[in-house]
């Protein structure tokens, strides 16, 4: 089995933690892909020169971190139906499927007593005048004015008339995405295992608006409000902010791809938001 391991060394503690994860898989025969820049660094494994390369070779990949390591690993992965299991030495972890005092869990790996979840993603295309770029969220897309500032925008569904909004932005989510930055604006959360888009606003200028679930076959278009003067900005799963003109549109529906995430025991969804947010005070 070749085995693809991603760690994020940032998070404490995680050389040591990916040290063992490395000798571990060599240990029950896997053949350990890493990034060039890291392979020396830990024995015996194959050094590959992209991220594209590790995920294209492996039959698993192993991400080191917290979630927004998994995230991150899932774009990756995502493009050619690579399964991801998360190994969480962040505070949450809510996607991955291994806590860092469960590292003997790994040997699961080798006999296939594990599951693997589909989680939906989505396509998230800027719209302007110099053409179209299409984003992939795991997560969410989050649509923002300038800081401190009220945002005017109106959202579209299919095509449909276009409803005005005033807030300070906006988060359209997965329903993996329901338990991020949604659940702090006041959405609901959504079981991963379904296929709809969350619209939650941030901060609505208003009593009446609430977060809205849409089927995962919709297409929505969200755009500045015309009298908007303000900066527009696009942030896709975290990443850094991307300026928008006032006059594009960005467009979100359901991705093709889709993350696969591992699991290596039997507790469901809701055992996990009722340990890891309910509990934790998260």
């Amino acid at each position: 089995m070749k085995i693809a391991v991603i760690p994020n060394l940032n998070k404490r503690d995680a050389e040591a933690y990916t040290a063992r994860i490395v000798s571990l898989l060599r240990q029950c025969g896997a053949e350990v892909l890493m990034h060039a820049s890291l392979a020396s660094d830990y024995g015996g494994t194959v050094a590959c020169v992209s991220h594209e390369e590790m995920v294209a070779r492996c039959d698993v990949v192993i991400a080191v971190g917290g979630d927004g390591t998994i995230i991150h690993t899932a774009r990756h992965a995502s493009r050619v139906d690579k399964p991801i299991l998360g190994v969480n030495l962040g505070r949450l972890g809510f996607l991955a499927g291994v806590e860092r005092d469960e590292l003997h869990l790994l040997c699961r790996l080798f006999d296939g007593s594990y599951t693997v979840r589909r989680h939906m993603m989505l396509d998230v295309t800027v719209h302007g005048a110099a053409g179209e770029k299409t984003y992939c969220a795991l997560n969410d897309a989050v649509v923002s004015g300038a800081q401190s500032k009220i945002f005017d925008f109106g959202l579209s569904v299919d095509g449909s008339e276009t409803y005005r909004f005033r807030a300070d932005g906006l988060i359209l989510a997965t329903p993996t995405g329901s338990t991020a930055y949604s659940l702090s604006a006041g959405g609901p959360v959504l079981d991963p295992q379904m296929d709809c888009i969350l619209f939650t606003p941030i901060c609505p200028h208003s009593l009446f608006n609430r977060s809205t679930v849409f089927s995962a076959d919709k297409r929505l278009t969200v755009s500045a409000d015309s009298e908007y003067s303000g900066a527009v900005f696009l942030t896709v799963d975290g990443d850094d902010p991307i300026r928008i003109a006032r006059s594009d549109t960005i467009s979100v529906r359901r991705s093709e791809r889709a993350t696969l995430l591992i699991k290596m025991d039997d507790r469901n969804f809701y055992d996990i938001v009722n340990r890891k947010i309910l509990h934790s005070g998260g």
